[in-house]
């Protein structure tokens, strides 16, 4: 089966958002010659702020593959097998669970009190009622949701053609290092934007 890899929505929209928002600033003062700040230092500004919102919300997401569930948090990476993977949940937001382990995913946050309604709402209007107990987050129409069945439809698939050998888990180690990259990334966005207004 094939790789699939799962981005937020409303973080997707979000980032447009602010790329664009940075992007007209940037131009409008550039384009504003009576501006008393520095062309390089407006670029670079810019720059910081693109860096920072592509570290903080484009990066974190979530990857399934035939080996496992790969989990980019903003500073961590988590790799995790299928045989380690016991429980998955959404109620804070998609969590992932292996023994002794709680694994939260930012790229798939619950939804908060106006999402749940609206999501319940157009839930019902497409598919009919939910079942009793059924959490905001599992609803197809949410973030978590939709995440988590990315997650369950493939582990089950997995499981069902017997891929998954069960009953391993407390064996099976979790692999767990830093994002150096993304680390790195929203350092120097960091800096670009606070030498664009120190020395802006």
């Amino acid at each position: 089966m094939p790789r699939q890899t799962f981005r937020s929505t409303f973080t997707r929209i979000l980032c447009g958002i602010l790329w664009v928002l940075i992007a007209v600033v940037a131009i409008g003062l550039l384009a504003v010659h009576a501006a008393a700040v520095s062309p390089a230092l407006v670029i670079v500004g810019a720059l910081g702020c693109a860096a920072l919102v592509y570290g903080i919300l484009w990066s974190p997401s979530i990857t399934v593959d035939d080996d496992g569930v790969r989990v980019d948090n903003i500073a961590l990476a988590y790799d995790v097998p299928w045989a380690a993977l016991i429980h998955v949940d959404t109620r804070y937001a998609l969590q992932l669970h292996t023994p002794g382990r709680r694994i939260g995913v930012t790229a798939a946050p619950a939804p908060g009190a106006t999402g749940s309604l609206r999501a319940a709402r157009a839930h019902r209007r497409s598919e009919g009622t939910t079942a009793p107990g059924t959490r905001p987050g599992e609803l197809p129409t949410t973030d978590s949701g939709r995440a988590a069945a990315l997650v369950r439809d493939r582990w089950y698939a997995l499981r069902d053609a017997g891929r998954v050998e069960a009953g391993i888990a407390e064996t099976v180690p979790v692999g767990v290092r830093p994002r150096v990259d993304n680390l790195l990334l929203l350092a120097a966005g960091a800096v670009g934007v606070v030498l664009a207004i120190v020395l802006g």
